[in-house]
């Protein structure tokens, strides 16, 4: 055996350790996804039926321009 050689000791413990951690980073790193999903999941539907109202709100008013509606209810407040 050569005599230069390093004992497979501490290099390999060392390549070990980083990886045992580079796999505890990746394991954290999916946690948080995940919880930023389920985050993002309740912020949509929390804005569901707000977003839903505003969105009607634009197809009354939407209609109200093209049929003159809004023109004549605003002739009859005056």
């Amino acid at each position: 055996t050569p005599s230069s050689a390093l004992p497979p000791g501490p290099a390999s413990s060392f390549s070990f350790l980083q990886e045992e951690q580079h796999q505890r980073e990746l394991a954290l790193l999916g946690k948080r996804l995940e919880e930023l999903e389920t985050k993002q999941r309740k912020q949509l539907e929390d804005l569901g039926p707000c977003r839903e109202r505003v969105m009607a709100g634009y197809r009354d008013l939407a209609r109200n321009k093209i049929t003159g509606e809004d023109e004549a209810q605003s002739k009859d407040s005056k």
